[in-house]
Formats: C-alpha cells, structure tokens, sequence
C-alpha cells in the first residue's frame, strides 16, 4: 500500500510539472527565438587592432565578462578599407559597431551609410579633437603623423621642401591613399599645404619614393628591412621603438609647416541589430583603462588628457599639427602616381 502511495505521489508531482512547463511553453510560443540565445554583437574593424599584438582581443574578453553577449570580429587589412568591407556586408547580418575610420572618411561613410548618433561629452579630452567634431562617431585614440627615421649621418628635414632634395632619392616609403588611411593623411596632408602647387610637389616628391605600399604594415615592413630611409607614419611609432624595444636611434622629422593628426573614431550604423549594447562597447572604450590599453597596446595617444603621463609616451616629442583637408578627392594623386 505504502509503495502503491509513492508512486502515486510520484507521478502527481510529474503530472504537475509536466503541466506547468507545458503552460510555460504555450505562452512562450510566440517570443523570438534571441530571447533564449546570448546576444551577438558583430564588430568590424582593421586587422591589427585585433591582431596578436593588438588592444581589441584583450577588451572584447573583458567586455564579454560584463555583457552577457558573444563578440564576432570581422576585419579589413587596412583602416581605409573599412567602408568598402561594409559594401560587401550581407543585409541578414549587418554590423553592430564599426572601429577604426578616421577623420578622413568620416564625411564619405556619412554619405554612404547612415550611422546613430553618440556623444559622450569633451570634457578631459585633447583640445585637438575639437578640430573635427563628429556627432556620429566617438574619437578614441591619436597621433600627430610625420616621418620616421633612424639617426645618421645626413642632414635631417626641417620643411616639406626639403623632402625633395636628390640625396634622398628612392629613400621616402608611403602609403597609397586609394586603400590606407596613414596614405590619405599624407595626401591631404600635402593638398592642405601646398594648394594649387600640389601637383608639381608630388611630381618632384615621386622621384624620392622608393615604394607606395598598399597599407601601412607593408611599408613599415620595408623601413624595418632598412630598403628604405623614410616611412610616413605616427610620431607614437616611437613609443615602440623606444619602450619595446628599448631603442633610441629612432627619430621623427619635426617639419615647420606642422603636421596632419590622425583620429580613430568608433560608430555604429543605424542598420545594427544590438545598436544599444555596440553602444555600450563604444563606452567601455572610453573608460580610463580602457583607453590605457589602447594606448599600450595600439600604440597611439589616449583622447583622456593625462593618462600619457609617467609613461614613455609622455616623452614623446611635441610636434606643431595643422589642421588639414579632410574627404577622398584623389585627383592630384592620380595625375602623379597613377601614370
């Protein structure tokens, strides 16, 4: 009798189970399924911010222990390659956030693709970022750009002018400004300065390039193989040379007309799925720490004003910046490079 009751206390309580997930499930039939699913945020970036080396790896997984979400990365080989990679995004799975477009291309993305709005206030922030005010997309590192070089026995640039002299022939590697962004900058650069002269600058400028690199790592490349004696770069490149290397034969040429500013920015398009967690990212860069990381690990100045300090990028030389032509007219270029 007493195992007759259990059993049948047994299968009452089963019964009752049964019962209530079954409630349960009937009511829940018609949520979408991402209800049960970890959100997915997709991240489009250039391929060394989330490289070995990079500060994106190590942020995401931070993130992630805070988010509750799964991160997918795609990536472009270069920054300036980031609009043309969402041409090809399919409709089904657009990106959430998208890190890495300068100042450059910011006017062509807005053209191209709409993006939500962000701002996080300027408070602390390098005055100089004031100088390309965006309200869709969020400024989180930078670098005054030049040339670097190793000391030696030559007289050193003081003025664009002397880029042009014939002992430095085949000595300058730069980037092309069809794919790199670094490569934009300098054009720019050049058509900020010398105006309608820009044309006869860079034919003059051609006969001391050694390469037009399709990126950035490419032309580094060829300076570190020394096939080169001048590569256009960051003056934060110095930051490497000098405290990861722990080498100080590493310079870069101060010039008098002042030098072009590279901004990273990170924004998200308005076709996003997770928009509010993508924003949520973008404001987890922006955290002290955060921008510690980026500044170690990518090798550019924090936009929090002070956080260089104590550090070796706080010894970085200052260099007098312009603000220069921003958008993608390569009409010079091709006159000069494409010939």
């Amino acid at each position: 009798m007493r195992n007759r009751l259990t059993v049948l206390l047994i299968l009452g309580v089963a019964l009752i189970f049964g019962l209530l997930f079954g409630r349960q499930a009937y009511l829940s039939k018609d949520l979408p399924r991402q209800n049960y699913e970890l959100k997915r945020l997709r991240v489009l970036t250039y391929a060394t911010f989330v490289g070995s080396a990079g500060p994106g790896a190590g942020l995401i997984q931070q993130f992630k222990k805070t988010c509750n979400c799964e991160v997918e990365v795609v990536t472009a080989g270069d920054a300036g390659l980031l609009l043309e990679r969402m041409k090809l995004a399919d409709a089904g799975t657009p990106f959430d956030l998208v890190i890495g477009i300068d100042q450059m291309l910011i006017a062509q993305a807005e053209e191209q693709f709409k993006w939500r709005e962000m701002f996080f206030g300027s408070s602390g922030r390098h005055a100089v970022l004031l100088d390309y005010p965006s309200k869709h997309f969020v400024p989180y590192d930078w670098s005054p750009m030049t040339f670097v070089f190793r000391k030696g026995n030559f007289p050193v640039p003081t003025k664009l002018d002397d880029l042009l002299k014939p002992e430095f022939k085949k000595q300058f590697a730069v980037q092309d400004p069809r794919a790199s962004s670094p490569g934009l900058q300098f054009y720019n650069w050049i058509k900020t300065v010398k105006g309608k002269d820009t044309v006869a600058y860079l034919t003059k400028f051609k006969e001391n390039v050694q390469s037009v690199a399709p990126s950035w790592a490419f032309s580094y490349g060829l300076f570190k193989k020394e096939q080169v004696r001048f590569v256009f770069s960051y003056l934060t490149s110095l930051s490497f040379h000098w405290g990861f290397e722990n080498n100080r034969d590493y310079r870069v040429l101060s010039l008098e007309e002042g030098h072009p500013v590279q901004i990273e920015y990170a924004g998200v398009p308005l076709s996003c799925r997770q928009c509010d967690l993508a924003e949520e990212f973008v404001k987890f860069m922006m955290l002290p720490d955060s921008q510690k990381q980026i500044m170690e690990r990518n090798f550019m100045l924090p936009v929090i004003k002070g956080l260089e300090e104590g550090t070796i990028f706080g010894e970085l030389p200052n260099l007098k910046t312009i603000k220069v032509e921003t958008g993608k007219d390569l009409g010079d270029w091709d006159k000069v490079f494409t010939r």
